[in-house]
């Protein structure tokens, strides 16, 4: 899938407008993701994504475990400059557009290590869970 499709169906899941606004969303969710995973999920995931769209999880996998104790919503809010009570649905969005464009064997795989706050946000497609 490419970059412009992912933008979109994240502006159509999202009713953001702006398609910069939309991509600045994307790559925060991506950046708050990535520090909750184990670098070799990261780069798994990455692989996955379009180069540009992959560039927040090779940038910041190094940092997991470093802010795992941070709140992903919070967290998104604050790195794809979206109001708070916006993150959710943001972070919902990214999640079913990710899982529209991977394998679901990996993303079992690459979700398995998540902690329940951010697991919960993956339930749109519950064959994605971890078993």
């Amino acid at each position: 899938m490419y970059e412009d499709v992912f933008i979109a169906e994240v502006r159509d899941k999202t009713g953001i407008t702006d398609p910069e606004r939309a991509r600045r969303a994307l790559h925060g969710v991506l950046h708050a993701l990535a520090n909750r995973l184990p670098d070799g999920w990261v780069h798994q995931l990455a692989a996955e994504l379009p180069p540009t769209l992959a560039e927040p999880l090779w940038s910041f996998q190094h940092l997991y475990d470093q802010e795992v104790h941070v709140d992903f919503l919070a967290d998104v809010a604050a790195r794809a400059d979206v109001a708070p009570a916006a993150a959710q649905r943001l972070a919902r969005a990214v999640f079913a557009v990710v899982a529209s464009a991977c394998d679901p064997a990996l993303l079992r795989r690459v979700y398995a290590p998540l902690t329940s706050d951010v697991l919960v946000l993956t339930e749109a497609d519950a064959s994605l869970l971890p078993v």
